[in-house]
């Protein structure tokens, strides 16, 4: 894969694939009636506003992808559920199962 600064192997992406599905998984973990107590501990807020850069770094380095987009979309529509005060969990969970499944189409 050529990107920013060379050549990747595809199967370096694909790990790198794995690692950033299982970060947007613990934004499930983080948020989960049933969970959340035991990580109250996270500054919510950070991880998200990290993760979110990350994607973008990974935008810029792999090339502006219109999924790469959709995904962070998805994941700023799940933070917003966050901060109603009738926060729907169910909601939340779909916009973020919704982003995990299209960082699969993301090609490089």
């Amino acid at each position: 894969m050529n990107c920013l600064y060379g050549d990747i192997p595809t199967e370096q992406f694909d790990k790198y694939r794995e690692k950033l599905h299982n970060k947007i998984f613990w934004l499930l973990i983080y948020k989960d009636p049933k969970t959340k107590q035991k990580y109250s501990h996270v500054d919510f807020d950070r991880y998200f506003r990290t993760l979110m850069e990350e994607i973008n770094g990974l935008n810029k380095i792999i090339g502006i992808s219109p999924y790469i987009l959709e995904m962070m979309a998805l994941l700023q529509a799940a933070y917003e559920q966050t901060t109603y005060d009738r926060f729907d969990y169910n909601e939340y969970r779909k916009f973020v199962l919704d982003a995990h499944s299209v960082l699969d189409k993301v090609e490089v």
